[in-house]
């Protein structure tokens, strides 16, 4: 056989082992080889490359993510490629990355990003309403395409004990402290006035039912799984141990300081309100997981129940025991 007919065979033999089709929400992938310079319009997309040990080449909003989601942290090589709404189509072009990742939140983009790349959609905030599932489901699809499956199970696994942890660790905080943890509120200020709720089917409300902890807020709420509502819409809710979402604006800290309906709510004068760090409520597994890392924290470091020196000092004997 003639050398450069067995030279041809090789490549093609090459070429075909690499060979993917892949279905998305939106339609069909075909990738020759495994992906290498990988675009994420989505933050959670973002998030579970980073998991799976894969650093983008761009993503929408680099300076958003970075004050938002802060982790996993972004490398500085990380190219912010527009916005989560009209990504730059020119410096894409120019990028010639091997994948494009979206979420259904772009499609009328489907088209045009499609042409540049072999373009994926995976979606965690549908009308499911089952952000963590959706989630696991997401991450599992990148690690095949990826061939980070393993990776992707490791980051699965860790999820799953760490929540499994930290309910252990709460039930036996209010074992010690002879206390019943009430409803949770997880609240995000939007301006002076409004506010966002978010219910049990938001990544917040999944979090907390995995921890064996209660949502004071049962309105189910839209695809991502938050009401809007106003200060007054608390007043019902009064008992609960309220949690609201960093970064602060400075209309958010005129709620919170000035705000007279919230001055006189009983979470307020109780001291039952706990800020979060930026933990991006729209996120994935990572996000749902630092999330539980914060309320157990929250809980057992500095909660609404305070604990004598020996009373903590049983309680780390427990959980030592328990977790291990």
């Amino acid at each position: 056989m003639k050398a450069w007919l067995v030279s041809f065979l090789l490549l093609w033999v090459s070429i075909s082992a690499y060979a993917d089709s892949v279905q998305h929400e939106m339609g069909r992938i075909e990738l020759d080889t495994v992906p290498t310079k990988v675009v994420a319009l989505d933050w959670v997309m973002a998030e579970h490359l980073l998991a799976l040990g894969v650093t983008p080449v761009g993503i929408a909003d680099a300076k958003g993510y970075q004050s938002w989601v802060v982790k996993p942290e972004l490398p500085e090589s990380v190219v912010s490629v527009g916005s989560r709404r009209e990504p730059n189509l020119e410096l894409l072009a120019q990028m010639k990355p091997d994948l494009i990742l979206m979420s259904n939140a772009m499609s009328p983009a489907y088209q045009k990003l499609n042409a540049i790349a072999p373009t994926m959609v995976l979606s965690v905030y549908t009308d499911s309403h089952q952000p963590i599932e959706n989630a696991k489901s997401q991450l599992r699809r990148l690690g095949e395409v990826l061939h980070r499956t393993e990776q992707a199970e490791q980051v699965i696994a860790q999820f799953d004990a760490t929540l499994h942890a930290n309910k252990v660790k709460i039930e036996q905080f209010a074992e010690i402290s002879k206390k019943t943890i009430p409803p949770l509120l997880f609240i995000r200020f939007i301006g002076e006035k409004h506010i966002r709720i978010h219910g049990n089917s938001s990544l917040a409300g999944e979090t907390i039912q995995r921890m064996g902890l209660s949502n004071a807020w049962q309105q189910q709420g839209n695809s991502w799984g938050f009401s809007s509502a106003t200060v007054q819409q608390l007043a019902p809710l009064q008992n609960s141990e309220v949690f609201y979402f960093g970064p602060l604006t400075e209309d958010d800290r005129k709620v919170l300081n000035h705000n007279p309906i919230w001055q006189v709510m009983q979470f307020v004068r109780e001291q039952r309100v706990h800020a979060l760090p930026p933990v991006w409520t729209f996120g994935g597994l990572l996000a749902a997981q630092r999330l539980s890392d914060e309320i157990t924290k929250t809980f057992i470091q500095s909660g609404s129940v305070a604990l004598e020196k020996k009373e903590l000092e049983g309680l780390n004997t427990v959980m030592k025991g328990k977790v291990n």
